[in-house]
């Protein structure tokens, strides 16, 4: 799996036909992904314990097909993102109250 690539910093399979679950963690150091542009349905919550958790500045799924809730989709957004970029998807509901501590 790519979680045991320490060094991958940069992650990028923008415009391809994947689909299923994007994992925005998919390394331990990761500062960049961009998963837009392709197929996804969802998108699995940020998890705290990750190491990328603390490194992640840039994410990317946009035009994709995301059908999820937004609060669930955002809950736990890691605190030193830069960029989170969704656009063009089918997220629904509210933004959660924990992006003001952003």
């Amino acid at each position: 799996p790519l979680y045991n690539l320490h060094e991958l910093t940069h992650f990028d399979v923008s415009g391809n036909q994947l689909s299923g679950e994007v994992n925005a963690f998919v390394s331990p150091s990761l500062i960049y992904a961009d998963f837009s542009n392709n197929r996804f349905t969802y998108m699995r919550s940020f998890e705290r314990y990750k190491g990328s958790f603390r490194t992640l500045l840039f994410c990317d799924v946009s035009n994709n097909d995301i059908q999820q809730d937004a609060s669930d989709l955002l809950e736990n957004i890691p605190p030193n993102i830069k960029q989170f970029v969704a656009s063009n998807n089918q997220i629904t509901g509210s933004l959660p109250a924990s992006l003001n501590d952003l």
